[in-house]
């Protein structure tokens, strides 16, 4: 009647002419358009708080999906075809070349009624928007997350919906979540499963667009083996599809079943319109101009997410760079620029002194190179900067604990190597918090709170939190009990006394520093600059960076079939000799200190490699593919000898220690996916990189380096107290190989047939899956590394650890 686009595509195919299929062709590109036009609109009148009515936003959405499906729609009808536009929207249709369209319209038709249904204000009956229920949001957005896979920043925007409204639903109980789960998945595993696909969408498109690209590629030139299987490396459940919402309930069990056996978090930053619709629900007078959302994954409990409100950390400047400058103009012949690897995240606000920090570093490295022999004032000067920069930093750090995490730091941890606190101890405190505040309580989070808490006073703010939050929301420092609504009844005097007496009894045997397994990060693009691994709660701990949990699921999956011929059982993480090395040394010939470090080491162990001069590319390639290690000591990544493109194209690459400036960085440029060396090393297989996330001293960063190798070559991995089983063998041969610079420095390798076949079998397998080999995987170090610096923050806490928990042994 109005002229249906999905007829008009039909009749054109059937006239067969080729006018009437370009003429349909133009019409689909002035549509998008026109939408993406009335999008914008539609967003900047939501956005004026309130100088607009709703109506006039309701009725640009009405024109929006009219584009879709109609060549022409009489303006007023909406009120009679609203329900049929909806319904023409959420259903598949012949011929739907806007299906991002599609999604674009329910995205933000779902956060602009968002707001209205959590703000106080009433609602006019103006058309049947007005009569849309919160579960009919939900259904628009699990509709938009099917339709938006090829869209990453449209993917990331649904997922981050989808994830703060089941979080807000814990608010209102008459809320009603069409989900498809009959008691297999909870509110929590929808929460955790959405925020984690938010995470990293820009690479998981990347990789998998390059993927398939490489496959095609190679079956076009006939070419058989790893290479080709390389897309099959990634399970069907981690690539985006467009199955229908009825699989989606089977999509997400089958994510959660393969999850790793060790802890896994997930941080995102939310900014933006995300803000204003948790503002109206969760605040009081004042907002806050940013959310940190953490979800925690473990293979054996249910997993955690928590919203956490942030404010700015601010510091004024006292006349802290003038110093520098003055230091650096006299002597130097020219000025270099610091160039921010990413344009502009929520961080910069949030933390503004972090990317003056970098800028602040990078100019007093700069201008080391240029002072005078003889300028002993300059030198003292120079340190006086840098050791100023060590403590802004630190203070930063502790700022982001502090007022950020507050007692919920204890989520990032690891899991105890030894549980201190005996079962019944939790079940008390569960038992409490049931019976006497009516609470419904995650086993799993009360665990993780008892063995993360440093104090009983932690322990308190945290239990007081999850009565007053309902276990979804928290706060830390910067946020008062004031400005966040409590969303349970009042709890009696006595109640809260009682709950006091059991947390004073749990906490009394804390202090002492506990040994914990490792626990890997994954950073949301927003937030990946940050050294997070250097929060005071968290120097001590062993942590790996990741880009996206498809990623930890890629790396995984490629080590078991990296070793699935080797053995009949493989272990479940990496594994690679740090003896079977290749070395890049000083390849541009000015780094003479380095060189001569390092030189006289590598030679003792009869590795190969280059010292002094630059290989050619194909080499290098050649060398990460055949070798377990590659330690790389010059400028930069190392991009500049062979570059991202093509380590990428390599079906097996060694994990490799970085040790050039910013070699870690990532760079992030708008809607584009960020780019790093790191990235290309994982992508092409590495299991782990070290790298560092910004530039850094030479001198003080061999330090680190050479701790970190003594601590990979000298290690006898000893075996843990309860740990005989999988370490005697290894132990054994570690401690028949002399490290140490005797017979001219070549280690003597004693190893026994015996021994040998002891790895090749069941000895194998239960090292790999022990918790307790605290001293065998290639990030355990770490921290003791970072103190070898002279700097430890500045310079200590810029090399991290790219990848997953990667075993270390001698073949």
């Amino acid at each position: 009647m109005f002229g249906c686009w999905s007829c008009l595509f039909v009749n054109s195919l059937n006239f067969e002419c080729i006018e009437n299929i370009l003429q349909f062709r133009e019409d689909c590109i002035r549509r998008r358009h026109l939408v993406s036009l009335l999008l914008k609109t539609a967003r900047t009148l939501g956005a004026q708080g309130g100088k607009h009515g709703a109506h006039e936003v309701h009725s640009i959405y009405w024109q929006c999906i009219s584009l879709l499906y109609f060549r022409s729609l009489p303006q007023g009808c909406y009120r009679t075809y609203g329900p049929r536009l909806v319904e023409l929207i959420m259903n598949e249709n012949t011929g739907d070349f806007l299906s991002l369209e599609r999604a674009e319209i329910l995205c933000s038709m779902s956060s602009f009624l968002l707001k209205g249904f959590l703000s106080e204000q009433s609602r006019d009956g103006c058309c049947s928007f007005c009569s849309v229920q919160m579960s009919d949001v939900v259904s628009w957005l699990l509709k938009a997350f099917v339709l938006s896979g090829e869209s990453p920043s449209l993917l990331q925007e649904v997922c981050r919906l989808l994830t703060c409204i089941f979080l807000l639903s814990t608010i209102d109980s008459t809320v009603q979540l069409p989900l498809y789960s009959k008691g297999s998945l909870s509110l929590n595993h929808w929460a955790a499963y959405f925020h984690q696909t938010s995470v990293g969408t820009y690479l998981n498109c990347h990789y998998l667009a390059s993927l398939q690209a490489l496959h095609r590629k190679t079956e076009s030139k006939g070419v058989t083996g790893d290479l080709t299987d390389k897309t099959d490396e990634v399970p069907k459940f981690l690539r985006f599809s467009s199955a229908g919402m009825e699989h989606l309930e089977k999509h997400v069990i089958e994510f959660f079943h393969e999850l790793p056996d060790l802890p896994i978090v997930c941080i995102s930053m939310l900014g933006g319109d995300i803000v204003n619709v948790l503002g109206e629900t969760l605040l009081l007078p004042s907002p806050f101009p940013a959310w940190m959302l953490i979800s925690r994954f473990d293979s054996t409990n249910k997993p955690t997410t928590m919203l956490l409100p942030v404010d700015p950390i601010s510091k004024e400047a006292e006349n802290g760079d003038s110093s520098i400058k003055e230091l650096d103009n006299p002597t130097r012949t020219s000025d270099k620029e610091w160039k921010c690897p990413w344009s502009y995240t929520i961080i910069d606000y949030v933390a503004p002194t972090f990317k003056k920090l970098l800028e602040d570093n990078f100019r007093s490295l700069s201008g080391a190179t240029h002072i005078p022999e003889d300028g002993k004032a300059n030198t003292i000067r120079w340190w006086s900067d840098r050791m100023k920069l060590n403590d802004d930093l630190s203070e930063m750090l502790e700022n982001i604990e502090e007022l950020w995490l507050g007692p919920w730091k204890c989520l990032l941890l690891g899991h105890q190597l030894a549980d201190q606190h005996s079962k019944a101890v939790l079940e008390n405190l569960i038992t409490a918090l049931e019976s006497e505040f009516k609470l419904e309580v995650d086993p799993a989070l009360i665990k993780v709170i008892l063995g993360g808490v440093a104090s009983v006073d932690e322990l308190k703010e945290c239990v007081s939190q999850l009565i007053s939050y309902k276990s979804y929301f928290g706060r830390g420092g910067c946020c008062g009990r004031d400005r966040l609504r409590a969303f349970c009844c009042q709890t009696d005097g006595e109640a809260l006394v009682t709950l006091e007496h059991l947390c004073n009894g749990i906490v009394d045997e804390l202090s002492e520093p506990i040994d914990r397994n490792p626990v890997i990060l994954v950073l949301d693009t927003d937030v990946q600059m940050l050294p997070w691994e250097n929060l005071p709660a968290l120097r001590n701990q062993e942590i790996y960076r990741m880009p996206s949990m498809r990623s930890i699921f890629l790396a995984l999956t490629r080590s078991t079939n990296h070793h699935k011929d080797a053995s009949a059982m493989a272990p479940p993480f990496p594994v690679i000799d740090p003896f079977d090395a290749f070395y890049l040394l000083n390849p541009s010939g000015d780094l003479i200190s380095t060189q001569e470090e390092f030189y006289q080491l590598f030679r003792n162990y009869e590795w190969k490699g280059n010292a002094g001069d630059a290989p050619t590319a194909e080499e290098l390639v050649l060398a990460l593919r055949n070798h377990d290690l590659f330690l790389y000591f010059g400028h930069g990544s190392g991009s500049q000898y062979v570059s991202g493109k093509e380590i990428e194209k390599l079906d097996n690459c060694a994990a490799a220690l970085l040790m050039g400036c910013s070699s870690g960085t990532l760079h992030c440029k708008g809607g584009y996916a960020p780019q790093g060396a790191p990235l290309s090393y994982l992508f092409a297989g590495s299991p782990s990189v070290i790298a560092n996330l910004w530039d850094v001293l030479d001198k003080d960063i061999d330090r680190f380096s050479k701790a970190l190798l003594n601590s990979w070559l000298q290690e006898k991995f000893k075996a843990a107290k309860n740990c005989p089983k999988c370490c005697r063998p290894l132990t054994q041969e570690f401690e028949s190989t002399t490290i140490a610079a005797k017979d001219n420095g070549r280690p003597r390798r004693k190893g026994t047939r015996q021994g040998q076949k002891q790895q090749q079998t069941g000895e194998i397998d239960g090292s790999s899956n022990c918790c307790n080999c605290r001293h065998r995987r290639i990030a355990t170090h770490l921290s003791e590394a970072r103190r070898a610096c002279r700097l430890p923050l500045i310079i200590g806490a810029s090399p991290v650890c790219y990848g997953v928990p990667t075993i270390i042994r001698k073949k």
